[in-house]
């Protein structure tokens, strides 16, 4: 049988059922029932059948071996002691990488054989031997099995222990006749399927074209003053963002798609570290652009290795401050305007201020004398690249690349960093980030000649400049706003442009990780929706623009980047 057809598929299938197992496991752990043994179990048993189908022996061994020890735990005839939550995360991870393996060759095989006699030599006991034939004989997947006689000896493993009352009618009815919610649910489940990443990228292309297309005959109509003609493009307009909003939602996922696999994470490096960590996932249903969720994994991931590493106190340390033995770590979504706030928070030691400044005086980044005063210059010393409070480097800490990628990750997506930090109290770290990457507002500035879009994510006003309302301050210019003192940023200095001598034009304040600031460009346009394509910069150019875009009018614009003019 021809099967890469279905490798993608298994693939996909596959890491839905891996991330159910561990979120299982992790239960198991906690000590939340024995009905995830079940779950755990199922979830091992549907990958034990699609690789013996696909013909993956590595992953079938590893999944029957598995599937033989956790039958035993959920009829209760093996207990579930430390030693053996160990051995299950172990396994879990040599399937883990059988899988990945199949996955990126079909031809390629994983040495298991060292898991699956770990797991075997548990299930070995003579006492158990009866349940682990009838495991076994229970499996679909193994033609060259074969029923054994019945004899009175074996006839009594066959008769399954009386159950708890909760957990043996659930079972009996999946297992007999389902419910009307069970086949609501399974109505529901096949009129989903499977779309390839690939194709919505595709579908989403397509509709940031054709919403440059409605601008420029948006513009065409507006200039020919033809009522027939305006009332058509306006209804085309009007299917057109129809269409955009139904692929955008088509691509929003919800973030607990990628929050869920750093709670494994989290354990293993807390139980490395001798630390103890409660690790809570809070707004797991707020939805974000797949390419947004895809992008914010490793900078999550970073964040929370570096709260629990750095953050986080030893039982000992927690002990004597008076904190329960137990720190907690949070994890959260929530939704703001336009943008999804992702906050890492931990109520360990906070940040060492002292501990900071003598590692950045010691690397030349901050003069003898200097201070910082607010949260933001200690967020700026320590997102430095190469910067770390670790001496010793380890397998989690120590090459001062966490903070550096988040920050630079982050200011890739037009997002923003801020830290706030309460010594002995905690720390918590928020990243603001724009709900999809490819269709957003911007407000389109014109400087020397030259048009940019700014996006509108961090946008709090635009106002006319007047010579009254500038000032400088040893050398740096000032703008009065409102009654308060903005550092100002001229795009036409930015850019290698002379600047006007009225020192007049409109600006805009940014409301950035650092505070807010003001940017005074000569003429604010309008305000467009803008379609972002991609572009390599070109070699010495500033980091002052994240992407191009086509305006209305078919002329190309760059768009500013916010964190960069700053």
């Amino acid at each position: 049988m021809n099967t890469k057809r279905y490798t993608e598929l298994f693939r996909a299938e596959a890491r839905d059922r891996l991330a159910e197992m561990n979120t299982s496991l992790l239960a198991i752990e906690r000590g939340e029932g024995i009905e995830h043994v079940a779950e755990l179990f199922r979830a091992v048993h549907t990958v034990k059948g699609m690789s013996a189908a696909m013909g993956y022996s590595s992953v079938r061994d590893v999944s029957h071996a598995l599937e033989t020890l956790l039958d035993l735990m959920r009829r209760e005839a093996i207990a579930m002691t430390p030693a053996i939550i160990d051995a299950l995360f172990e396994a879990l991870d040599a399937l883990e990488s059988a899988i990945v393996a199949v996955s990126n060759d079909e031809t390629s095989t994983t040495d298991v054989t060292a898991v699956v006699a770990m797991l075997e030599s548990i299930t070995a006991e003579p006492s158990t031997q009866a349940e682990i034939d009838l495991a076994e004989m229970q499996t679909m997947e193994w033609p060259t099995m074969r029923m054994p006689t019945p004899t009175p000896a074996v006839q009594p493993a066959i008769e399954v222990p009386a159950p708890t009352p909760v957990a043996r009618p659930a079972i009996t009815q999946r297992s007999a006749v389902a419910s009307p919610a069970t086949l609501s649910h399974a109505e529901k489940t096949q009129r989903s399927v499977r779309v390839d990443a690939e194709r919505l990228d595709n579908l989403m292309n397509l509709i940031g074209e054709l919403v440059i297309a409605r601008g420029r005959l948006q513009e065409v109509a507006r200039k020919a003053a033809n009522p027939a003609l305006a009332e058509a493009v306006l209804h085309v307009g009007k299917l057109i963002g129809n269409l955009q909003t139904e692929i955008t939602t088509a691509r929003m996922v919800p973030v607990g798609q990628a929050f869920e696999r750093f709670e494994r994470m989290v354990r293993d490096t807390a139980n490395s570290l001798g630390k103890k960590v409660v690790f809570e996932i809070l707004g797991s249903d707020i939805e974000v652009d797949k390419s947004v969720l895809d992008e914010i994994g490793e900078p999550v991931m970073h964040l929370l290795r570096n709260s629990v590493d750095h953050g986080v106190e030893t039982p000992q340390e927690r002990r004597a401050a008076g904190k329960p033995v137990v720190a907690r770590l949070t994890l959260s979504a929530s939704r703001e305007r336009s943008s999804v706030v992702i906050r890492v928070s931990d109520d360990g030691r906070g940040v060492d201020v002292d501990r900071v400044l003598e590692r950045a005086r010691h690397a030349g980044l901050v003069d003898d004398g200097w201070a910082p005063v607010s949260d933001a210059e200690i967020l700026s010393l320590i997102a430095r690249p190469g910067f770390s409070t670790t001496s010793k480097v380890t397998e989690i800490s120590g090459r001062g690349v966490g903070l550096d990628v988040v920050a630079t990750k982050v200011r890739s997506l037009g997002g923003a960093m801020e830290l706030s930090t309460d010594a002995g109290a905690g720390t918590e770290i928020r990243l603001e980030l724009p709900m999809t990457l490819a269709i957003i507002h911007a407000l389109i500035a014109r400087s020397n000649d030259e048009v940019y879009a700014l996006p509108i994510t961090h946008v709090v006003e635009t106002l006319l400049v007047h010579p009254d309302m500038v000032r400088f301050e040893d050398g740096k210019e000032i703008l009065e706003v409102r009654g308060q003192s903005l550092p100002t940023v001229r795009l036409r200095e930015r850019l290698g442009h002379p600047v006007r001598q009225d020192r007049g034009g409109h600006a805009v304040v940014l409301d950035l990780a650092d505070g807010r600031i003001t940017l005074v460009v000569d003429e604010f346009m309008g305000q467009q929706e803008i379609v972002v394509k991609q572009f390599d910069a070109a070699r010495g150019m500033p980091k002052l623009f994240n992407g191009a875009t086509i305006l209305t009018n078919g002329s190309p614009a760059l768009i500013l980047d916010a964190q960069g003019i700053a």
